[in-house]
Formats: C-alpha cells, sequence, structure tokens
C-alpha cells in the first residue's frame, strides 16, 4: 500500500524536463517567438501598467511603497496583485510590462508542469509516459491556460503540484521547509483565492491519502499529512509576512472590508449546474475564465 512519504525510486530524469519545456514552448510559439504579445482584457488595462511602474522602482532601487499616479495615490506594495515581493518577478525587471509577463507565463507553464511530472514519478510511482501525460494536461490543460490573462493567478497556481510533492517528503525538516515555501510563494505571487485553492486541494489530498489508516492515535499524529499541511502554513505565514501583513492593513480600508452581501459574494462561483459544461471545451461560445475545467484532448 501506498503512504504519504515519497517513493525513493522512479525519480523523473533530465529527458523528461526537457522534453516537457519543448511542449511548452511549442504550445506558447506564437507568443515566444514573435512580437506578439497579450493584448486584452486585465492583462492590457491593470497588470501592464503595475509591472511596468514595479519594475521602474525595482531598477531604480526603490521599494515601491505608495503609487502617486494612481487616482491621489494608492498604496502599492500592499496590493498583493503587483507581486513586488515575489522573487521570480525580479530578474524581468529589465524588460518591458508585455515581454516580462511573456517570459514569466512560458516560466510559470514549465514550473507547472515540472512539479506535476515530479509529484506524479515521485509521489504516485507512475511511468515516465504516465508522468507526462500529468504534466501536459496539467500545465497546458484549460484550467491553467485560462488564467493566461490573470498572470499573478497563474503563477500562484503553477506551484500547487509541487506542494503536494513536498508534503510527501520523508524527511520531517525538508518537509517543513519545503512546503512552507512552496505555500508562501503563492501568497507572494499575489492571488489569494489560489492559496485558498492550493491549501484546500492539498487539505483533500491528505484526508485522501490518510483514508485508509482513518485518523491516527495521538503518538502518530505528528505524522499526519494535515499536521504537516498545518505546520507548513505557519511556517509559510511567517516566510510571506511582509506581504500579508500590509495586505491585511489594506483591506480593512476597502470597500469589502465589513463583508459583502449573500447575492454579491456569491456572483462569481460556479453554478454547478455548469460542471458538465466546464469540463467540455466552447465549441459554441466563449465560457468564462474562471470556469474553465477542459483538460484538452490529450487529458
Amino acid at each position: 500500500m501506498r503512504t504519504h512519504v515519497e517513493r525513493a525510486a522512479g525519480g523523473p530524469r533530465l529527458g523528461e524536463f526537457l522534453l516537457l519545456a519543448g511542449l511548452v514552448l511549442a504550445f506558447t510559439a506564437r507568443l515566444t517567438f514573435t512580437n506578439q504579445i497579450l493584448a486584452r482584457g486585465d492583462t492590457f488595462l491593470y497588470f501592464y501598467p503595475l509591472w511596468d511602474y514595479r519594475a521602474e522602482a525595482l531598477r531604480a532601487g526603490r521599494l515601491p511603497l505608495w503609487a502617486p499616479e494612481l487616482f491621489m495615490g494608492a498604496p502599492f506594495l500592499a496590493n498583493s496583485q503587483t507581486g513586488v515581493l515575489y522573487p521570480l518577478n525580479w530578474p524581468l525587471a529589465g524588460l518591458p510590462a508585455p515581454q516580462a509577463v511573456k517570459v514569466s507565463l512560458g516560466l510559470h507553464l514549465f514550473i507547472a508542469g515540472a512539479g506535476a511530472l515530479v509529484f506524479a514519478r515521485r509521489r504516485l510511482g507512475v511511468s515516465a509516459a504516465a508522468g507526462l501525460l500529468t504534466a501536459s494536461v496539467f500545465a497546458l490543460g484549460g484550467y491553467l491556460l485560462a488564467q493566461a490573462e490573470h498572470i499573478n493567478q497563474l503563477q500562484a497556481l503553477a506551484w500547487f503540484p509541487w506542494l503536494l510533492w513536498a508534503l510527501g517528503l520523508a524527511d520531517g525538516r525538508r518537509r517543513l521547509a519545503a512546503a512552507g515555501g512552496l505555500i508562501a510563494l503563492p501568497v507572494l505571487a499575489g492571488h489569494t483565492q489560489s492559496v485558498f485553492i492550493s491549501l484546500t486541494g492539498a487539505a483533500l489530498f491528505g484526508l485522501a491519502e490518510a483514508w485508509p489508516r482513518r485518523w491516527p492515535a495521538l503518538r502518530d499524529l505528528p505524522a499526519h499529512p494535515l499536521v504537516h499541511l498545518a505546520g507548513a502554513l505557519a511556517l509559510a505565514a511567517l516566510l510571506a509576512g511582509a506581504q500579508w501583513l500590509p495586505t491585511l492593513e489594506l483591506s480593512r480600508q476597502s470597500l469589502r472590508s465589513g463583508g459583502l452581501p449573500w447575492a454579491e459574494a456569491l456572483s462569481f462561483s460556479l453554478d454547478p449546474r455548469l460542471l458538465g459544461r466546464a469540463l467540455l471545451p466552447g465549441y459554441s461560445r466563449s465560457f468564462f475564465t474562471e470556469f474553465v475545467a477542459y483538460s484538452g484532448v490529450l487529458g
């Protein structure tokens, strides 16, 4: 019977990662090898201006706490979607925003696929072909690609399979450090809902994996997957405190600080009647991107 501990054998080889990189490059060829850019919606109207302002500040060696050009001035770093403290955004500061977003998109599709490959091969113990199939379906399927317009959401979701892998590491200290960092990274990328989705997915996977053993005796409690997740969450809160503390302070000044009416809070939630459509391609008309769960022809 498989346990929650990482399997010692069967890890992916370099050739599998190279093949995955080739798939990502082929899939994103129109962005990667041409001068075309994403030019609609939130990418064009929201993220490009934020990324340009962030890059200008970082190049000047300045931490952008405030943006005087927005309205009569607005907090910048405290808006987590700006991704100021996300480490993988820093090397892109020398690029114009449209080019930086293109690089980040391709990079995070590869990160997502590599994580799915490592998780499938190391923790589930599947074959190389099955691992590459898992990586392709996750990284290049509709769920992740539908978020290309929201680069911070894609950045945050890309670390989810790595979190599942980390929670299965055999060494307790490595497990705690890796999982804590892999929760902190999506927080710094700046999409709270994606962090919640990833934590919920990790908790459900931990419950499913621990189910044959039921809830352990008190002496075995430290080895339970959900205990691992709770410890990693505490470490992540410390690692990402420089982001979530200002964001929490800003949220208290928001129009939503007192909560939302029930109907408004559910306004962008997935209607259960649309679940069937969410798993299918949008033949007749485009589907709201937040609802897309189609895995692609390969899936």
